[in-house]
């Protein structure tokens, strides 16, 4: 697997460098989008990015950062640092790979460790991100490690699937037991994704052509099925 996503990587790359020739870098994405398991939506980064100060001297948390689009973004729009975790190390080693072409490795940087069990300090971070993480089961064991790594006035943002009422309630009262407070629910629709990225995955399937392995490899940047719609919950953490 680490050479599967290694070579993902550097066709990433490859097909970044090809596609800039005739097309401008969208913003905040040095790799046309295609530097994340899943489509980012900048209409909810955006919307999740304005929920506390991110700011040069600000200091966020990425649980379940994959190839790292998502930092690498946050860390170019608003200028704070980043750190991304996630348990996966090939994954880690292809995001820093990607991280030190981007020239990012001064605002953003990767480290391998289960999310359950984060290999950080308490009370380290200004803002920790949650979202979109595979592992439902294992929700309770991450949110209690990220409100452990989170200032006191720290903001955390969580994205899940569109949850059924009682379940949402029983998340709702999972994070208020851990001490979250100021907790905020609502419903977001994923836009489609950009004409930029689209187009940069033609490109990357032209880089990856026939070669063993490349349709799986594709799979894992395309849109996983069902409702785009899903459910954001913000809070804090005061003592």
């Amino acid at each position: 697997m680490q050479v599967a996503e290694h070579k993902l990587a550097e066709a990433i790359v490859e097909a970044t460098r090809r596609l800039a020739r005739s097309m401008p870098l969208p913003r905040g994405a040095p790799y046309f989008y295609l530097d994340s398991a899943a489509p980012y939506d900048l209409r909810i980064f955006d919307s999740l990015s304005a929920r506390g100060i991110f700011r040069k001297y600000e200091f966020a948390l990425d649980i379940g950062s994959g190839l790292g689009g998502r930092a690498r973004w946050l860390a170019a729009r608003t200028g704070c640092s980043i750190v991304g975790v996630d348990p996966s190390l090939s994954t880690v080693r292809a995001a820093m790979m990607l991280n030190r072409r981007a020239h990012m490795d001064p605002q953003v940087r990767f480290q391998v460790g289960r999310l359950e069990q984060l290999p950080l300090r308490d009370r380290v971070f200004t803002h920790v991100w949650m979202l979109d993480v595979d592992d439902e089961p294992a929700l309770p064991a991450i949110a209690r490690e990220a409100f452990r790594v989170l200032r006191y006035g720290g903001h955390f943002a969580l994205q899940c699937r569109l949850l059924p009422a009682g379940e949402r309630a029983a998340l709702l009262g999972m994070l208020a037991t851990l001490g979250f407070v100021e907790l905020e629910s609502q419903e977001v629709t994923l836009s489609a994704p950009p004409d930029a990225r689209r187009i940069a995955l033609a490109r990357l399937q032209t880089e990856l052509g026939a070669s063993a392995g490349a349709d799986a490899l594709l799979a894992s940047l395309r849109p996983l099925p069902g409702t785009p719609t899903r459910l954001q919950i913000f809070a804090s953490r005061v003592t």
